[in-house]
């Protein structure tokens, strides 16, 4: 295989190699380049000693929007929470915290929802709960939510109590139940029509299929025999299965199934996030998730999160896919998308305007039905629109598993020495792959800011970032700035972008800041790589280095680790 780096140029690099013996030429240009480099040295020092004398000056530093400052008070006991969680459909099995929200009723989500119950700072953290179900059985990764889960569950030994307890999430089997009191057998008009679509058409449609017929029947089976039943000690049956196998699906998450969790309703510009739990248990041996808010949240507003794993990075048309294929609901075409966006409480829905234009392929909002596909009998640039980003999102499936498999190889490599010569050529492809493909997908899409080029671009950043983490010593120094530089340049758009679409308080942001500021921490060292990318002065480049390592750590400071500390201040005494 040809050298994947053939392109950055040869093995010298004038900004830190030696010049050639009796050129005063180059001799000047080097001693031009010593100059540069102690300069942007010194602008760096400048400003970090500028702002730690501010600091000492200025104790009360702290962000005005951090959940800890005085500007925010929330306390909590166990008092407080047994008092606040009596109240839930749970009374029982009260989430782990239960911040400040409550439960309402809403148009939305099975007609429940949970609510703000005061101004609230991006960061506040709102709930930690612990999943009624952790995880799913290996049968079911990688695959929709099937009746694997729901013998899954049956063969754990809390199964009667999970079955139970999910009596009360949509679609509840109360509901379930009345409604096919009324309507089986028989035209589903007289049905709300969201009743209708979510429940009858679903179960229906599920029990169309024999196979399927077949194996709810040895689940109903099999929960007969070991004593699994209904709430109202009633046996499990048919209509029990196909429900529980809904309400997985409208409900489960994929580190598992979480009660609280799934009162909080969807929304394409939500207000929380979810964050996953570790992947070890913590040490008193709780598994649990916590929601904080990313923005600045109004008393009173809806509190939301988007069902989908990566939403920011998926288009219109393939979330309007698997939310209807998955949730059985529709967020809907052009008009009824930017209408949602132009509702936002604040008049100024700057951010709106931001993830409406980000969708956009050629000045254009790609037309789509509930299955994906433009058809709306005006010609086929709406359908190629569509076929675009399905093409540009498959191309990012097929490198994401790339990137995944040279991870797990140089995870198992013990050391640098002992790196493989070809996992290294297929890292160093893959990276030039993608910038062909961000090259190739900001041609077609005709938007800079499209939703899917920060996709690209993030893909892009992490593969640089296991080059440079693993294979240094297989670089040339001129290799790796250049690599540096090509890292720089997706990094910075990502983060315009994610400013734009998720605010400037979001954790996400200050990932990204974070890359940022040591891209430019590098390049700092090597002035001409830096100023050959036009990102202004040596002045103005270090400036942007010191203030994105400061955002960094102020919105590092608005999601303290401090989960520990909640939940000792709400145990009983």
């Amino acid at each position: 295989m040809s050298d994947p780096f053939a392109c950055f140029g040869g093995d010298s690099d004038s900004d830190s190699s030696s010049a050639d013996e009796g050129n005063t030429t180059n001799n000047n240009s080097k001693n031009e380049d010593d100059k540069n480099i102690d300069r942007a040295r010194q602008l760096m020092d400048t400003y970090n000693n500028n702002t730690n004398t501010m600091k000492n000056d200025n104790d009360s530093s702290t962000t005005a929007s951090s959940p800890s400052s005085p500007s925010f008070q929330f306390h909590s006991s166990y008092e407080d929470q047994k008092a606040r969680t009596s109240s839930l459909p749970w009374p029982n099995h009260p989430p782990l915290y239960l911040g400040p929200m409550a439960l309402t009723k809403c148009k939305e989500g099975g007609g429940r929802g949970y609510i703000a119950t005061q101004d609230l700072p991006p960061g506040t953290c709102v709930l930690i709960e612990k999943p009624i179900v952790k995880g799913w059985s290996e049968a079911q990764m990688g695959k929709k939510l099937g009746l694997e889960s729901i013998q899954y569950i049956f063969e754990r030994d809390d199964a009667k109590l999970a079955i139970q307890c999910m009596e009360e999430l949509h679609p509840r089997r109360e509901k379930v139940l009345e409604i096919y009191k009324e309507a089986v057998d028989a035209a589903t008009s007289d049905v709300d029509s969201l009743d209708g679509t979510q429940i009858i058409d679903m179960i229906s449609n599920m029990n169309s299929d024999t196979s399927h017929v077949q194996q709810v029947k040895s689940l109903v089976e099999y929960a007969n025999d070991h004593n699994i039943t209904n709430s109202d000690g009633s046996h499990i049956e048919d209509i029990d299965i196909n429900r529980l196998l809904l309400t997985l699906r409208y409900n489960g998450f994929d580190s598992g199934l979480y009660l609280h969790f799934s009162m909080v309703n969807h929304n394409e510009d939500p207000n929380l996030i979810k964050f996953r739990p570790s992947t070890n248990q913590h040490e008193d041996g709780l598994y649990y998730s916590e929601a904080r808010t990313t923005r600045h949240v109004r008393k009173g507003e809806v509190l939301t999160l988007h069902y989908l794993e990566n939403p920011r990075e998926v288009s219109h048309a393939t979330r309007r896919c698997i939310l209807w294929d998955q949730h059985r609901f529709d967020i809907g075409d052009e008009s009824a998308y930017k209408q949602f966006l132009d509702n936002g409480l604040y008049s100024d829905n700057e951010r709106g305007n931001h993830i409406y234009e980000s969708e956009l392929i050629l000045g254009k909002f790609p037309q789509s039905t509930k299955d994906g596909a433009a058809d709306n009998g005006e010609g086929n640039d709406e359908r190629d629109n569509v076929a675009t980003t399905d093409n540009i999102e498959k191309s990012l499936d097929d490198l994401e598993d790339m990137l995944v498999e040279i991870q797990a190889l140089t995870q198992s490599q013990s050391n640098e020495k002992n790196a493989d010569d070809t996992t290294f050529d297929r890292a160093a492809a893959l990276e030039l792959t993608i910038g062909e493909l961000i090259f190739a997908s900001t041609s077609t899409l005709g938007n800079a800011n499209h939703i899917l080029l920060s996709r690209c671009w993030r893909l892009h950043i992490d593969i640089i970032e296991v080059i440079l983490t693993n294979y240094t010593s297989k670089l040339t120094e001129k290799q790796s700035v250049d690599l540096m530089a090509r890292f720089l340049l997706s990094v910075k758009p990502l983060l315009e972008s994610q400013r734009c679409r998720l605010g400037i308080d979001h954790p996400d942001v200050a990932r990204t800041y974070q890359d940022y500021s040591m891209a430019l921490q590098v390049l700092l060292s090597h002035p001409k790589k830096l100023l050959s990318l036009n990102l202004g002065s040596l002045d103005q480049c270090s400036k942007m280095e010191h203030h994105s390592r400061k955002e960094k750590e102020r919105i590092d400071a608005m999601y303290p680790k401090d989960v520990d500390i909640i939940l000792d201040s709400v145990k009983k005494k």
